[in-house]
């Protein structure tokens, strides 16, 4: 996976697509299989915005029982299972608990009607040939069987537990470059860090963008017969380059903010524990009258999630603040009895911005949007661009794929129908995962250690020769980057020079796991900076201001929401 900037200039594509997240990397994968030229940009690294702030869950849809949203539950149960299937390195299933509480609405009779209801709607969960990937039925837990699993809950009139299994990522930044990797080895042209700065029109209608080489500061056209805008929360900035083209609406925004705590809080169960602060919906039919917090089990920490601010500001300003963590974290002690999270328990904070449908009247409480939305802005007087907003990873797939259908239509091609639901994605070629776990631990991969290659097989899936075969260019690209981590040398390698890592936060953040929990020593951020000097040509001088860089990202700053 090459950034072959002289292409993307020369080349006119079908579509390029602006924002490398989960959303703009399942267009472009879907768009490439049904045949269309494609161009994919970001203007940072790929999933380093919204996609990176996530709890990792793969839902499906439990929760849209209480709004009877049969349909959005079917399509999100659908969702997790393609996931499972087409990316079985890295969507796993995930066991959830929920405490009850008297024999109510939040009682153990409710929950055991809405498990039946799950299990009924899901009744085609399990049609994987994988039984790893197998959920089992819900069921109903004791008091005591809920507390050896869940400790850290209100007790007072607990009269139980439900329990339900969804789906987790173990790496939602990976599993964003594995839909871009696969994307590229079907002749997509990916760049990072290249921004679009206006649209450029042809006749009347958009016929590409006018784009900016973030690290080298050229600019030059791209130009595409449609432009989809997968931005995130900086659509609204792209739209407001059309400079009074575009009529429609602004897109309203909600902080997001998840939590990781240095410890499990849980083993192996994800769970929720209702808030002690009230919480209304005004689209709800089933109000269970208090916020839900969640807790999801995730290497050797917790996700904690989430706490949503309604938001005014420009996305490009927006950085999390102490304020709003310590204000979370008051939240969190008071639901998770006895826990007793510090300020310094708190070891990484993600924080991004989602689609807001509304704020209550009454409460305040934010409601986020449930439905995705595809803008035709043909409608609105802007022919040749589109625009893509959702809010979950699970749909993604789905979404992508009902947003070329529009493309196609839109550019009168005629192609097969969509088999992205069942092409596996780079690192995804594995039949049963159980059996393929056992087989490569037991292969021969002299000098690299149990733990680094299951780290390996966990990140990189059957791609994980790959990254073998940069450490067989030297002996000490396959010692771990220092004793604290599981990570091979050869990873800051393989990233460098094939997953198109530019800056050392690419490589901490998203090629590896080495930050994206905690912070890494300065002395794992120099021996990474030196594996990255030598193939990008830094200078010392450009060392000491990457690894800057990356240390000002574990420090809290002020957000500017005006």
């Amino acid at each position: 996976m090459k950034r072959n900037l002289q292409t993307l200039s020369q080349e006119k594509f079908d579509v390029l697509i602006v924002g490398g997240g989960i959303y703009g990397a399942t267009v472009a994968w879907e768009a490439v299989l049904r045949g269309l030229q494609v161009a994919l940009i970001d203007k940072g690294d790929f999933a380093s915005g919204t996609s990176s702030n996530s709890l990792k869950i793969i839902h499906g849809g439990l929760r849209y029982l209480q709004h009877a949203d049969i349909i959005r539950m079917r399509e999100s149960i659908r969702e997790r299972r393609i996931l499972m299937q087409i990316a079985p390195h890295l969507v796993h299933p995930l066991p959830c608990v929920m405490p009850t509480y008297g024999h109510a609405i939040k009682g153990p009779e409710v929950m055991r009607i809405a498990l039946l209801m799950n299990d009924i709607i899901s009744l085609d969960r399990n049609r994987l040939k994988d039984p790893q990937k197998h959920l089992p039925a819900g069921r109903i837990l004791s008091k005591d069987e809920l507390l050896q699993i869940v400790p850290f809950i209100d007790k007072n009139n607990l009269t139980g537990g439900a329990q339900w299994y969804d789906a987790h990522m173990t790496n939602s930044e990976r599993l964003v470059l594995s839909f871009i990797k696969s994307s590229v080895e079907r002749g997509v042209q990916a760049a990072n860090y290249v921004k679009a700065e206006q649209f450029v029109f042809e006749d009347g209608r958009v016929s590409g963008a006018q784009v900016r080489d973030v690290l080298n500061d050229d600019v030059f056209p791209i130009r595409a017969k449609i432009v989809v805008n997968t931005a995130g929360p900086w659509i609204n900035n792209l739209l407001g380059t059309l400079n009074g083209k575009y009529n429609g609406e602004k897109i309203p925004y909600s902080t997001a903010i998840n939590l990781v705590v240095n410890r499990r809080l849980s083993q192996e169960t994800a769970f929720g524990a209702p808030s002690r602060f009230e919480f209304r919906d005004k689209d709800t039919l089933i109000s269970r009258g208090s916020r839900l917090l969640f807790i999801v089990p995730w290497r050797n920490v917790s996700l904690v999630g989430t706490a949503h601010t309604p938001f005014t500001g420009d996305a490009e300003k927006y950085k999390v603040t102490e304020e709003e963590i310590e204000k979370f974290l008051r939240e969190v002690n008071s639901a998770l009895i006895g826990a007793d999270i510090r300020r310094e328990d708190v070891t990484f904070q993600y924080a991004g911005l989602l689609p807001l449908a509304g704020v209550h009247p009454e409460s305040g409480d934010v409601q986020l949007e449930k439905h995705f939305k595809i803008y035709d802005h043909e409608n609105e007087g802007v022919p040749g661009l589109v625009s893509v907003v959702s809010v979950k990873y699970t749909t993604a797939r789905d979404v992508a794929e009902k947003a070329v259908k529009l493309l196609l239509n839109k550019l009168a091609q005629k192609a097969p129908r969509s088999h992205s639901d069942s092409i596996k994605i780079w690192g995804g070629e594995i039949e049963e995962w159980e059996k393929f776990i056992l087989q490569e631990m037991n292969a021969d991969v002299g000098g690299v250690g149990k733990e680094s290659l299951r780290h390996l097989l966990q990140n990189y899936g059957n791609g994980y020769k790959q990254v073998l075969q940069f450490a067989e260019s030297g002996p000490s690209l396959k010692k771990t980057l220092s004793p604290n981590t599981p990570i091979l040398k050869a990873e800051i390698a393989y990233g460098v020079e094939e997953e198109m890592a530019q800056k050392l936060s690419d490589v901490v953040l998203r090629r590896t796991e080495l930050g994206s929990a905690w912070q890494p020593s300065r002395q794992e951020l120099e021996a990474c900076a030196g594996l990255m000097a030598k193939p990008l040509g830094w200078s010392r001088l450009r060392i000491e201001k990457e690894i800057q860089e990356v240390e000002e990202i574990y420090r809290t700053t002020e957000m500017n929401n005006e």
